[in-house]
């Protein structure tokens, strides 16, 4: 059987396919499916568009798996039913599983093993699984939370910007390159910008990318923007430690943590003071998958399962 493996993240929608042995043959990138961002027949338009575009290569064949993996699943009633009824109708009567994004990132990040997976991509959320129970934390939303992710150091990369416009902190790097990206004529531009940017949080989370260039440049207040992420990062695997590893906290690396999401494509900027930062019994480990395979891998060990 070849699979189908759908990541729905806050600010893309990837279609992996993969053949027999899961080695990836084929990919297509659409935007975001998530349903407070694209609506709910955005969601369904973008998972259907994806599939049929995956089946058009005629690298699946007749008879394929789907795993959906669906950023918020979940979290809201209606859109999970609207979620449930276009993974049915999608599938077609084929095998598949709808998990939310972030049990499909342990999936992919662990290989299905024991351990937490910590995401922070456009937003953040963690999530520990250990002899079958999972306990999550985080993944409050871009509005109340998300600390930790892109969406939230997009917004540090402003305020850290206003602070240096007026004095309060030290101007370096950040403040020209935030005026650049920006196009701002005048420093009190960014309010009105702002008011733009932050109602989109894909917009918002892109601002990141200007964090890392500013503390490869040395910006101080950049360099404080990823040990303020990493200190919340490490907050969320704390808070499971405490309710899922207590016995072993005093065992140093025994809780291995997948980081998994593109704030860590930062590199040693964001996980070298995570790793301090984590509590002494856990190890930072890089994923073993790609998330688009982490609902597959769900569905292919349900189905083994009832066999």
């Amino acid at each position: 059987m070849r699979w189908l493996g759908i990541d729905g993240g806050g600010t893309k929608t990837a279609f992996s396919i993969y053949d027999e042995s899961l080695r990836q043959v084929d990919r297509i990138v659409l935007p975001t499916c998530h349903y407070a961002q694209a609506g709910l027949t955005g969601m369904r338009a973008v998972l259907a568009e994806g599939t049929e575009r995956a089946i058009a290569t005629g690298h699946l064949g007749p008879r394929f798996g789907i795993g959906f993996s669906i950023c918020g699943f979940g979290e809201d009633a209606e859109a999970d039913r609207a979620a449930k009824d276009a993974a049915r109708d999608i599938a077609q009567g084929r095998p598949y599983a709808l998990v939310n994004d972030v049990e499909a990132a342990w999936a992919a990040g662990l290989d299905m093993r024991d351990g937490i997976a910590l995401i922070a991509g456009t937003g953040s959320i963690a999530l520990g699984v250990r002899a079958g129970r999972t306990v999550r934390c985080g993944g409050w939303d871009f509005e109340i939370g998300d600390e930790g992710s892109g969406g939230w150091m997009g917004r540090e990369v402003l305020r850290a910007f206003t602070r240096q416009a007026d004095g309060r902190d030290a101007r370096g790097p950040l403040y020209d390159l935030v005026r650049r990206e920006l196009a701002l004529e005048n420093d009190f531009d960014i309010i009105g910008r702002a008011r733009t940017l932050l109602a989109d949080r894909t917009q918002t989370a892109a601002l990141s990318r200007l964090a890392s260039e500013a503390a490869r440049a040395d910006d101080a207040s950049a360099r404080a923007i990823f040990e303020r992420a990493a200190a919340e990062e490490a907050d969320m695997v704390g808070a499971i430690v405490r309710r899922l590893f207590r016995d072993v906290a005093d065992s140093p690396a025994a809780v291995p943590v997948a980081y998994i999401g593109g704030t860590f494509n930062a590199g040693d900027l964001i996980l070298n003071p995570l790793s301090d930062a984590l509590p002494s019994c856990c190890r930072l480990v890089a994923p073993a998958h790609e998330p688009d395979l982490g609902a597959v891998l769900i569905l292919r060990d349900r189905l083994d399962k009832d066999r």
